[in-house]
């Protein structure tokens, strides 16, 4: 079950409340008893790999043909 962070207008206090995501509680402050409203917080992003798109299928600098000659080039020097 998700966790909800609830809020109390009235004694100021901030709360965590278990329950189901089509549930639609009253929730209550546990000090004062007054009605208390749910709040809203970012989500967390997690990126993983090597990077963003441009890095993982971005077009390289030079086209394929150029690298392929340039690879065969420095081999042959090589020997």
């Amino acid at each position: 079950m998700p966790v909800y962070d609830y809020h109390c207008d009235v004694c100021g206090q901030t709360f965590e409340v278990f329950h189901g995501v089509d549930e639609r509680p009253e929730v209550r402050c546990d000090r004062c008893g007054q009605l208390a409203r749910k709040l809203f917080r970012p989500v967390p992003i997690i990126f993983k790999g090597s990077g963003w798109h441009v890095t993982d299928y971005g077009r390289s600098s030079q086209p394929q043909k150029q690298r392929g000659s340039e690879e065969k080039e420095a081999k042959s020097e090589e020997e």
